[in-house]
């Protein structure tokens, strides 16, 4: 059965299976890969380098929103245009996102190099740890062309239907990114150098994979007569993706609000707690936004179809999935948070192992009710409605939690920062629902 068949009639639960499992284990890698590196990190450097990696993580955050500007909308826009049959625009949008891709990350890499220090200042960076937050991140800067390339080649494919092949793309580059982590740290003693020198080598691996399959195999293909980009396409792409860069840079805020006063309250010790149960709660969310990822293009497809009925199955389908995924999280990190902290060296820090437990099980408060949060600011996306995206995103990643830390610290210090999070979904999941409701009141 042909992909554009298939998104038109085969059993939603099994489309959504068989295009989100690829998906959710792509993005779930990605988490556990941020995770493995601070494993090592703290096992092979200690608890400052661990501080130092968190700092760096709103770099990370940052490239990341912005190769998501180019990844969310090219893959949404490449879904719709096929929808449509629109082959050659979708050819059109391949090649002009690749070209991107190499522009921005240009971009970023002269920029960002000779302003590093200043802005690991800004995140947070303390006299500790800025030696380790510096070494970090001007790898990741220096290696950002790789990065954009695989992730937005690979979200293009996806965006094909074809998760499973960029699934076996990331996969590759982990395995690439583990092996090497632990040779560079723990034979050659590179130390955080290492963690951040075996990321971009992944990552660069990836975009290798990915841009051969778009060239050979892909049914939008990767040619260089597309790859001079037009204002028109440009655009298109930029604003279906601004909701998730907008996402992305509004974590990289609210990591640089964290870091601030996790320092201010406890050091570069609260610093590490943060950046220890930041690496857990990614391990929940990025499966989450796998499926959102899955669902897609066949979100994008019929919605441009116009068969609403199949785009409202397809909605509830992947909120119901979410929720599951993120109530069975929840139950497990309040049972089990101590055991899963000492994986990230707390064994060896009793102090450090007791604050992020605590802060993990109170941060968690919200899961299961993030998972619909989560879908629903991504289907205003997938259908093409970037107002509501946007607000929804700022909404639960930026206005909320920044507003509740920054008051809350003053009277209950680290907590301020554990509990904000969770408040601030409560509010944003009522909003979605009620956004949702006149969406699905509209197109009745």
């Amino acid at each position: 059965m042909e992909k554009k068949e298939q998104l038109q009639t085969q059993s939603i639960p099994k489309l959504i299976g068989t295009l989100s499992a690829p998906a959710i284990l792509s993005m779930l890698i990605n988490s556990v890969n941020m995770a493995i590196d601070k494993i090592f990190v703290a096992r092979g450097a200690g608890i400052l380098a661990l501080s130092g990696v968190t700092v760096s993580l709103g770099v990370y955050l940052v490239l990341q929103g912005f190769s998501l500007l180019l990844a969310a909308g090219s893959a949404s826009a490449i879904a719709l245009g096929l929808g449509k049959d629109d082959k050659k625009g979708a050819e059109k949008i391949v090649g002009s996102s690749v070209t991107l891709s190499f522009v921005l990350s240009l971009l970023l890499t002269v920029i960002g190099l000779p302003a590093a220090r200043p802005m690991m200042i800004m995140y947070g960076a303390n006299a500790e740890n800025i030696r380790y937050a510096m070494e970090y991140s001007t790898v990741l800067i220096a290696g950002a062309v790789f990065f954009l390339l695989a992730q937005t080649a690979n979200s293009i494919i996806k965006g094909m239907g074809y998760a499973k092949r960029a699934f076996i793309n990331v996969f590759v580059s982990i395995i690439v990114n583990t092996i090497l982590d632990a040779v560079f740290i723990f034979v050659f003693g590179w130390g955080v150098f290492g963690a951040a020198f075996s990321t971009v080598i992944g990552n660069a691996v990836s975009g290798v994979l990915a841009v051969h399959f778009l060239c050979r195999k892909s049914p939008a293909r990767l040619k260089l007569c597309n790859m001079k980009p037009e204002i028109r396409t440009a655009k298109t792409i930029i604003s279906i993706g601004t909701p998730a860069c907008v996402t992305q840079i509004a974590l990289s805020l609210l990591s640089l609000t964290c870091n601030h006063v996790a320092d201010k309250v406890g050091g570069s010790a609260a610093v590490a707690a943060y950046g220890i149960v930041y690496s857990v709660i990614m391990l929940v969310y990025m499966p989450v936004l796998g499926l959102g990822q899955g669902v897609q293009p066949i979100i994008g497809y019929n919605y441009s179809s116009k068969n609403y009925v199949r785009t409202k199955q397809t909605l509830t389908y992947s909120i119901i999935y979410a929720t599951v995924f993120c109530a069975v999280m929840f139950a497990g990190i309040e049972l089990f948070s101590p055991s899963i902290v000492i994986l990230f060296g707390g064994k060896s820090d009793p102090n450090l192992a007791a604050a992020a437990s605590y802060g993990l099980r109170l941060f968690s408060l919200s899961l299961p009710i993030v998972g619909f949060q989560m879908i629903g600011a991504n289907y205003f996306q997938y259908i093409g409605k970037f107002k509501q995206s946007v607000i929804l995103s700022a909404l639960r990643q930026l206005i909320f939690p920044i507003s509740f830390i920054l008051i809350l610290f003053h009277f209950i210090g680290m907590t301020g920062i554990w509990i904000g999070a969770p408040i601030s979904d409560f509010i944003a999941f009522i909003i979605t629902v009620l956004l949702i409701k006149k969406e699905m009141m509209q197109k009745r």
